[in-house]
């Protein structure tokens, strides 16, 4: 049937041929020709040009005096300027003495009074923090009981050696589905024969057992599916009656065990864990909570947990839960002596089926996350010192007190001591001053409700006490003096005959209940003031200068010394401690002018080093701006603002003089543009030449330097080379007789910088094409190739000559081109036979 079908089939086939005029050949043809194509690709080179990279990472240099403008096209801006006025001639001058007086002023303090003890006593209570816990717990391995494999079971003896293979039933009943026996007594009877030397096998494994008696074993794995064995030695033949237990069970490894069948239908395990705190027997509640994760290797079924944290006989938190982890809460006010720690005791209950693997030791992390709530009897030790220089010193009997604040906790009780004095509270802890001697301790044993992580304290005196020093000796007071001794520096002498300046100083003092202090001041600088000055109470000391000429034909050194005199030992007696004892000079320089500067007619020079180096500006992808037709607008000026004083200036900028007069503006641009093409640094010293003549205060003489690089340039006549390398085309030789097509394309294009480049491919520029806004297509003829088919073919990427770019901020110049050919291949395949 299935013939006739394709009989069928092929007829009308056929007939379909014949009908549309096609005339089949009498017979199959003996070969047939196939063509095949493939695709090839020939990567030359890629091009990842981003200006705004360019002008990020010029940015990051942090040239001083160096900008960006972000435009199209991006614009490099550069400007710096020299300044030289009447007020810098002196200014290592006016610095040495501020330098010297604020020293002086620092060794000229010395205080015995209300703000010397209140910053004196500080500091602060650092409460003890329950630390984290991750330990192992001993855990027993649970009784499981008694298990039967086989009661009074009839088996047949021989005579020798007999093993008996025991049925695979008898382990039906086990509570578990494997376990392993850490501890078993097992009991082997054996009656009919007289048997001996007795063997226990589970699954290959050998225990010697005890015939008609208990052996006890240590590590049996036993499974339901376990093969159970008895190897024993008989004197005679016949059939035996045995019985096999497995008493006490103790497993230290088990899967599904059914607790239920236990007597207490549960596992339990007994958790202790002792916190430490920290010494003592002061007292501490704590708020919060304490998280406890139980960790048992493979664990499985239900689990309750529940555990009670004590501190003595004192329950101070408890919790459970029925996972591996417990949350304990702390209420926050049950209060324990901290000498006593926490013990947290824990009951584990494992139930229904469970598996565990007690053989790795259970572990316990408990992660605090409670603080300390309230204190009690803390013990708080602080001492107030003897101040510096003070041999002795005590307090009048009608002293008042002062106050111990504390920060960070409400204090609900205090009691101890201060000296022989008794603490109280009220405001902050009392310390009552009368008739104590320094130095002296506060003993406290302070209470109170804790608000803060950190507990600090200061010392403050009350607007309504009033505390008396009733007696002190200090002694051994001494204060170097100051002494300035500054030469006129040799630029200033040579620059200028005179300079009129005004300069005031003035030294404020505080000297209370010490007589005998004195300083004595000698100085060429001031006019007024020198001399010696007597020193009691508050006052000023105005040392100045109005319009004064300093000649430096005949003044060489700007000299100053201050002399102190102090008593070497001073009693004070009936001070109010708010008064004290003071010795204290603060330094001021009001003002330091020079208002007229007599020119000499000299020349001045400074060397200001590299500014910029346009080798590490224009490198890698973007070293091609060297080579444009730059058109730099730069500028050198010098002016001289109030005054008519004659001056040039000259300055070096990197090895070509520019000489510029007052009031002029030099063009400097094609210097700048030299250095950019060379790619080397841009560097500046300066020489100012003057005539004599004066400035005033007002007086500035300037010198700068400024340019502006905008990226639009020309190429001139030449072209300018981006990229250029070698690519390995040599494979084309191997199927140059296969090629169907070859063409220059691009992976990826991207041209939106402003640049017009061309591509150049071949020793001979076998191919050039454009690389405008759109991406080329090229086709290589065959005449090309055979140049073009080497291991070393050259390639260019150049900027058209006769051109102008335009670098333009966001602008990205990315190429990827390559060589894509064609093939396509033809073979003949013989048919038949």
């Amino acid at each position: 049937m299935r013939k006739l079908y394709l009989l069928f089939i092929a007829v009308l086939v056929s007939l379909f041929l014949f009908s549309c005029g096609l005339k089949l050949p009498s017979k199959a043809p003996e070969k047939v020709k196939v063509q095949y194509t493939k695709y090839l690709e020939f990567p030359i080179t890629t091009l990842d040009l981003k200006v705004s990279d360019f002008v990020d990472s010029l940015l990051q240099k942090n040239i001083a005096g160096l900008s960006v403008i972000k435009g199209n096209p991006i614009s490099i801006n550069y400007a710096t300027s020299v300044e030289y006025s009447p007020g810098t001639f002196l200014q290592d001058i006016e610095n040495s003495i501020k330098t010297e007086l604020q020293s002086f002023g620092q060794r000229f303090e010395y205080r015995v009074d209300s703000s010397y003890f209140l910053s004196k006593v500080y500091g602060k209570i650092v409460l003890p923090t329950v630390q984290p816990i991750h330990q192992s717990i001993s855990v027993d391995a649970p009784n499981i009981g008694d298990f039967t494999v086989a009661d009074n079971l009839s088996i047949p003896v021989t005579n020798g050696t007999n093993i008996i293979e025991l049925p695979s039933s008898v382990l039906n009943s086990l509570i578990f589905d494997e376990a392993n026996l850490k501890n078993v007594d097992v009991q082997f009877t054996i009656s009919g024969v007289s048997a001996s030397n007795a063997f226990l096998i589970v699954d290959g494994r050998t225990y010697q057992i005890t015939v008609n008696g208990t052996k006890n074993l240590s590590n049996v794995m036993i499974k339901k599916s376990s093969n159970i064995k008895l190897k024993f030695d008989s004197s005679s033949t016949g059939f035996a009656q045995v019985t096999l237990k497995f008493l006490n069970q103790k497993v230290d490894y088990f899967k599904n065990l059914d607790t239920t069948q236990l007597a207490d239908r549960k596992i339990s395990i007994n958790v202790t864990q002792n916190i430490t705190i920290t010494s003592g027997t002061w007292k501490l509640a704590l708020g919060g909570n304490v998280d406890v994760n139980l960790n048992i290797l493979g664990f499985s079924g239900n689990i309750s947990q529940s555990y009670t944290a004590k501190s003595g006989t004192i329950t101070i938190g408890s919790g459970s839960s029925s996972n591996l982890t417990c949350n304990i809460g702390f209420d926050g006010t049950t209060l324990f002596t901290v000498g006593d720690g926490i013990v947290l005791n824990g009951l584990v209950e494992l139930s229904e089926n469970v598996s565990a693997d007690l053989r790795v030791a259970p572990s316990i992390t408990i992660t605090p996350n409670v603080s300390v709530t309230k204190i009690e009897n803390y013990p708080l030790s602080v001492t107030v010192p003897l101040p510096n220089n003070v041999q002795s010193v005590s307090f009048a009997n009608d002293s008042g007190h002062m106050l111990l604040k504390l920060n960070g906790i409400t204090l609900t009780a205090v009691s101890g001591t201060f000296g022989s004095n008794n603490l109280s509270l009220s405001g902050g802890i009392v310390l009552p001053f009368s008739g104590i001697s320094l130095p002296s301790t506060i003993n406290a044993q302070i209470s109170g409700n804790v608000n803060s992580n950190e507990i600090s304290y200061t010392l403050e005196l009350p607007e309504n006490q009033t505390i008396k020093i009733a007696n002190a000796q200090i002694t051994g007071l001494s204060i170097d003096p100051v002494t300035i001794n500054e030469p006129v520096p040799s630029t200033v002498k040579d620059f200028a005959n005179l300079v009129k300046a005004t300069i005031k100083v003035k030294l404020n003092y505080d000297v209370r209940n010490i007589s005998g202090v004195s300083i004595n001041i000698t100085s060429n600088i001031f006019d007024t003031g020198n001399g010696t000055h007597n020193l009691s109470g508050t006052g000023t000391i105005e040392l100045s200068s109005v319009d004064k000429v300093f000649d430096f034909s005949t003044f060489t050194s700007f000299t100053m010394t201050i002399t102190p005199t102090v008593p070497p030992a001073v009693t004070v007696s009936n001070v109010d401690i708010r008064e004290g004892v003071k010795l204290v000079i603060q330094p001021v320089v009001e003002q330091f002018l020079i208002s007229e500067v007599d020119l000499k007619g000299q020349s001045f020079e400074q060397d200001f080093g590299t500014l910029i180096n346009f080798g590490d500006i224009f490198k890698d992808d973007f070293a091609f701006v060297k080579d444009l037709d730059l058109n730099v607008d730069a500028t050198v000026t010098f002016n001289i603002t109030e005054a008519t004083v004659p001056a040039t200036v000259t300055l070096n900028i990197s090895r070509n003089e520019v000489k510029v007069s007052k009031g002029q503006k030099v063009n400097i641009g094609h210097i700048i543009e030299e250095l950019i093409n060379e790619g080397t640094p841009l560097s500046l010293s300066i020489i100012l030449e003057t005539g004599t003549g004066t400035l005033t205060k007002d007086s500035l003489i300037t010198a700068s330097l400024e340019f502006a690089l905008p990226l639009s340039a020309s190429t001139g006549e030449n072209e300018i080379l981006i990229k250029s390398g070698t690519v390995d085309l040599s494979m084309l030789n191997d199927v140059k007789d296969i090629l169907d097509k070859v063409e220059l394309k691009f992976g990826y294009y991207s041209n939106t910088t402003g640049l017009q480049a061309k591509l150049k491919l071949g020793a001979n520029n076998e191919i050039s094409t454009l690389i405008g806004v759109s991406s080329p297509s090229v086709i290589i003829t065959k005449d090309k190739l055979p140049t073009l088919s080497n291991n070393n073919v050259p390639y260019e990427i150049l900027l058209p000559a006769n051109s102008t770019i335009s670098l333009n901020y966001n602008g990205k110049f990315s190429i990827a081109p390559y060589i894509a050919v064609d093939l396509k291949a033809a073979t003949e395949v013989k048919l038949g036979n």
